[in-house]
């Protein structure tokens, strides 16, 4: 079971931030922060799937949680999306 999903299920409070700015330093920076999850945004920001992928990658020896809000309910959307998050 993932760090987040212990702490909401121990009733615990998960911090985190929104992710709207397109460079992994900004994502690098908040890293250090004691937070517990990053929402990407494609709806309201400049953010592509591939973007996503890049923003993504300063996470990789973190315990954050990364989420990614989809632009439209779209299936295929969400399938990279998923793919990216389970890489």
């Amino acid at each position: 079971m993932g760090r987040l999903k212990k702490i909401l299920k121990s009733g615990e409070l998960a911090l985190g931030t929104w992710i709207t700015i397109n460079h992994p330093d900004v994502v690098d920076a908040l890293s250090d922060l004691p937070f517990d999850w990053f929402v990407f945004d494609m709806e309201h920001a400049p953010l592509e799937i591939s973007d996503i992928e890049i923003l993504m990658m300063p996470l990789r020896d973190t315990e954050i949680t990364p989420l990614i809000r989809v632009p439209w309910n779209d299936m295929v959307l969400i399938k990279r999306a998923l793919d990216i998050e389970g890489a």
